[in-house]
């Protein structure tokens, strides 16, 4: 009795089943042994087969003689040799690039049952035996948790493990690779088992391998699939695919590849680079970028298709050597070499004379211009027209069109030219017809004589007009080819390149291919008559962005996918072993001779790797290594792991070698690897296992060594980048400071005015790719700026400072001994003393006015409008003298040397009473005072009154208020001394109708009443 599990996809099927014979006895199944075989494996089927174990082996001896092998054979046997007996059969088969699962059976009438088509991302379960439907449930619970193909085997047949089922678990898996032995699993047995020896029921009971139940299916879509070998992991989730590496990193993604909104497409990629196959932008090679503001998504394109216009660009493109040959192979142009060949005359008519000699040789080049001539009115009229401008019916399935009247040029141009040269040499040459053909009479008397040539330039003139001529119809009908492309007049196997780009037709008119900018690139389809697509780049389409590439299934075969530092991600061409295939060889410790030939050729074909890798890793250690001015630690320890890889390759390859010795003196005998080569299984699988493993890390070596070897544009090197896009960027490791240099920008040094997590870089110097400089600090110990004519302008000196030069004789320096200083020829202007004095031979402050500057007449100086916050009149430096010192709110006249200690003797200021306020009044101080506050005068213009005031020495007040009240209007008053009014003549004190009148003759008083008190 037995279980067989299928689990089936579009381009996958696993097969697995176990290695138990059972028995029934009185009704209670017994387990008998657990070395029965089931699965059979026949070049790409895998066939399993259970029932009476008899009939069984001798229906699968019959099949394994058959030379075709497939369903409908095993059917024809089962047919002419079953006579009731218990089997059950399922074959699986990939081929067509698609999966096949086929099940016959006597209880289904022999009719052959197949199962394929299945859906991408659809999963089909096959269950046959006993157990069928606990098997089925636990392999959908399985695939729903979204568990590895080996895990979801495992799970099945520990859980469905009993008397009937057990032993060890074999799964086969068969893809487009071919069929490989995908997992040997001993299956977790019942603690109570039931057995019997074999020799209780040889003669007694029929073994059995199964018994039919049912075969139990259900193909399903929407759920989780794992599928893994030693290479990586394949994950399906409903619509979504990913691909992972041994290393369980995630590599590609298939189907939906993203969301918000939903991509369809495929995308492969690692730290660097980054390809996109997908609904939204068609075809792109991406690069990593850390330039956040250009790249925002981390990712700059380097190969694309512009959605707009269809053009396909890569970054750098050189074509070299460039040749224009006729059609006889002689050189026309040729780029490298510049050169043209006009024909030459140099040697002809030197002395303007044309001899018989000479005349030979000019009959003989008209001859070939002549065939020349004739030749290219053949190309011209054969380009003349161009299919290109031919219109075609785009919508008709097969090619329709109207012949185009456009001259792509004329001809006459180099006709001309033709007969003119003919005409101007029939007079020194006898010329019978000058065309159709050209007949030139050799013998003429005209040949013999020797010519006058009047005009050597215009002889040289009439074979340059025509060899001119030549060339620039040759380069038209060159252009013509060229701008008919493919075409040229005619289709040839239904290909056309013109105004709708280009198409390839297939002769069914089914199929076609279309390259255009305006639906991109598209394989399309005839259907419902009239053009659809089936793989194309999206252009203007409502539902993808421009560029997109929409496919309906991708197969790729070879396909080789590494990182820019050289490490593979996918290699189907890498070195494979299949260790499934050397452990079915040692299973039973024997190596037959049949056996032996498949392991030669794996040890030849690893044999041909070893030597590859070996040689490239002894090149990278010695040339590449020693062939630089300079080293790092990086490279040195990639260099020390690269040789120890290499060793390790070798001894490992050795070991294997001589370990296989005594398999191959004998390759038509077996050999036991415990007799013979007294050795274990374990033993022998590891000696391949170990230089599979060597090899593999000297690979990852090597790319490792490559990496550290080379520059990688856009890698960081020690803060140091280089692109293509951004040219050499180095950033300090504190990420505080960085400098650009490219064609863009030129030359810049940035400052970071944020921090490293989040920087804001400020150009803090730059030389712009106008040659510009710009610099916000910069330390120089001489630098000089040239006139036009390279004169010295401007010179900064580290000790002489600052030198400007005039076109006149002006002469400006700046520096600290010398302070500013402008001379004219030699004589000084203005100048700033090194006492820190502004000095002037003449200061002129011009007016804001029209017309000439008039200077006062006595000191030869003018100064108009002017504002300063401090002003003082000193004469002499440092001596005592009187000066006016203005500053702020205050004009004061003072006495000293100009310093703090001087004598003020006078101040106008304007003052306020309450520092608070916004009124000001102005305020007179008169004299130096005593120190102490007296002997000092004041005037002031207060708000309601006019202030004339006088402190004495001792602190009494003299004053004389005019104040705008009436009262008191006018007030004298003394404090401490007498109010003296004295006139020689006359003193009238009058109020009103009184007076009080004083005179030298005495004293008058008027009033109508006059109190003496």
């Amino acid at each position: 009795m037995s279980n067989a599990t299928v689990v089936q996809t579009n381009d996958n099927i696993f097969i697995g089943s176990d290695s138990a014979t059972s028995a029934m006895l009185d009704g209670q199944l017994y387990r008998v042994d657990q070395k029965a075989t089931k699965l059979y494996h026949f070049d790409n089927l895998v066939l399993f087969c259970s029932g009476n174990l008899n009939y069984c082996y001798d229906l699968v001896e019959e099949f394994s003689k058959e030379k075709f092998k497939d369903a409908t054979v095993i059917r024809n046997l089962l047919i002419t040799s079953h006579n009731g007996e218990e089997v059950d059969i399922l074959l699986c088969e990939f081929k067509d690039n698609k999966s096949f699962v086929y099940q016959v059976s006597p209880y289904n009438d022999f009719e052959i049952v197949c199962f394929s088509d299945i859906p991408i991302g659809g999963v089909n379960v096959v269950t046959a035996g006993i157990k069928t439907k606990e098997s089925y449930n636990l392999a959908y619970e399985n695939l729903l948790e979204g568990k590895s193909v080996s895990d979801l085997y495992k799970s099945i047949f520990d859980g469905i493990s009993y008397e009937g089922i057990g032993g060890t678990l074999t799964v086969y898996r068969l893809n487009e690779s071919g069929v490989s032995k995908y997992l040997t699993h001993e299956i977790t047995e019942k603690v109570e088992l039931k057995t019997l020896s074999i020799r209780d029921v040889l003669n007694q009971f029929q073994m059995q391998l199964i018994v039919g139940e049912r075969v139990y299916g259900k193909l399903f879509t929407g759920v989780n699939l794992a599928l893994e070998d030693e290479d990586g992991v394949m994950r399906t989730q409903g619509s979504k695919t990913q691909i992972f590496d041994r290393n369980g990193e995630l590599v590609m993604k298939l189907g939906l590849v993203d969301e918000k909104p939903d991509v369809f497409g495929l995308w492969s990629f690692n730290d660097v680079t980054r390809v996109k196959l997908d609904s939204t932008e068609g075809f792109v090679i991406d690069r990593a970028s850390k330039d956040a503001t250009a790249y925002p998504d981390g990712w700059e394109k380097l190969m694309w298709a512009d959605p707009l216009d269809g053009t396909l660009y890569t970054k750098g493109l050189v074509a070299e050597n460039i040749k224009i040959v006729n059609k006889v192979g002689k050189v026309i142009l040729d780029a490298e070499n510049n050169y043209l060949n006009i024909g030459d005359f140099n040697t002809i008519v030197m002395d303007n004379k044309l001899t018989s000699m000479e005349k030979m040789q000019i009959i003989t080049e008209l001859y070939k211009i002549n065939s020349g001539y004739h030749r290219i009115l053949e190309q011209a009229v054969e380009y003349q027209r161009s299919q290109r401008d031919d219109i075609f019916d785009m919508d008709a399935q097969f090619f329709a069109k109207t012949p185009s009247k456009i001259d792509l040029y004329s001809t006459t141009p180099l006709t001309d030219a033709y007969f003119a040269l003919m005409t101007y040499i029939s007079q020194y040459i006898e010329i019978i017809t000058k065309d159709s053909p050209l007949n030139i009479n050799v013998n003429s008397p005209m040949t013999d004589q020797t010519s006058e040539i009047p005009d050597r330039a215009e002889f040289i003139l009439k074979f340059r007009t025509y060899y001119d001529e030549e060339i620039n119809l040759r380069n038209k009908i060159e252009d013509a080819q060229f701008y008919s492309g493919l075409n040229m007049g005619q289709y040839y196997n239904n290909v056309v390149i013109g105004q709708y780009g280009f198409i390839a037709l297939r002769d069914d008119g089914k199929y076609r291919s279309v390259l255009n900018a305006t639906n991109g690139l598209a394989l399309q389809k005839w259907e419902n008559n009239k053009w659809a697509n089936k793989v194309y780049g999206s252009i203007g389409n409502s539902s993808y962005e421009d560029g997109t590439l929409i496919a309906e299934d991708l197969v790729a075969k070879r396909l080789r996918i590494e990182t820019k530092q050289g490490k593979v991600l996918l290699d189907a061409a890498a070195l494979n072993f299949d260790f499934s295939v050397l452990d079915s060889i040692i299973l039973d410790d024997v190596i037959m001779s049949t056996e032996k030939i498949t392991l030669a050729n794996k040890y030849k074909s690893i044999t041909k790797q070893y030597i590859t890798l070996e040689e490239q890793l002894d090149r990278y250690v010695t040339t590449i290594y020693s062939d630089r001015d300079s080293t790092y630690s990086g490279l040195d320890v990639a260099k020390t792991r690269l040789v120890s890889a290499g060793e390790d390759l070798t001894n490992t390859f050795n070991a294997l070698t001589s370990y296989m010795a005594p398999v191959w003196a004998d390759m038509n005998a077996k050999t036991h690897i415990v007799d013979d080569l007294h050795s274990t299984r374990d033993i022998f699988h590891a000696k391949w296992e170990d230089f599979y493993k060597a090899y593999e890390y000297g690979r990852s070596m090597l790319a490792d060594f490559l990496e550290k070897s080379s520059l990688q544009l856009g890698r960081n090197y020690n803060n140091t980048v280089i692109d293509a896009l951004n040219g050499v960027v180095v950033t300090r490791g504190n990420m505080m400071n960085k400098t650009t240099l490219n064609a863009t920008y030129g030359i810049k040094i940035e400052r970071n005015d944020g921090t490293a997590q989040s920087p804001s870089w400020y150009k803090t110097f730059y030389v712009d790719v106008d040659g510009n400089l710009f610099a916000e600090d910069m330390s120089t110990r001489r630098l000089r700026i040239l006139d036009a004519n390279l004169g010295d302008a401007i010179i900064f000196d580290w000790q002489d400072g600052i030198t400007i030069n005039g076109k006149r004789g002006e002469v400006i320096r700046l520096n600290a001994n010398e302070g500013i200083d402008i001379k004219v020829n030699g004589e000084k202007r203005f100048w700033i003393h090194n006492d820190g004095t502004l000095r002037a031979r003449k200061l002129i402050i011009e007016p804001d006015i029209d017309g000439e500057l008039v200077l006062d007449e006595e000191t030869d100086g003018y100064i108009s409008d002017l504002m300063v916050n401090s002003l003082k009149a000193v004469e002499r430096n440092g001596e005592k003298q009187d000066y006016v010192y203005i500053r702020n709110n205050f004009l004061k006249l003072n006495t000293g040397n100009s310093s703090k200690s001087d004598i003020t003797k006078f101040m106008l200021l304007l003052n306020k009473e309450d520092s608070n306020s916004d009124y000001s009044y102005p305020e007179m101080i008169w004299g130096q005072g005593n120190g102490i506050g007296g002997n000092i005068g004041y005037i002031r213009k207060l708000p309601n009154a006019m202030q004339f005031q006088y402190t004495n020495d001792a602190g009494n007040m003299r004053a004389l208020e005019l104040n705008a009240a009436q009262g008191s209007a006018v007030k004298l008053y003394a404090v401490g001394g007498e109010v003296a009014v004295e006139s020689d003549s006359k003193i009238t004190l009058t109020c009103g109708s009184s007076s009080i009148t004083l005179t030298p003759n005495g004293v008058k008083i008027v009033g109508t009443r006059i109190d003496l008190n």
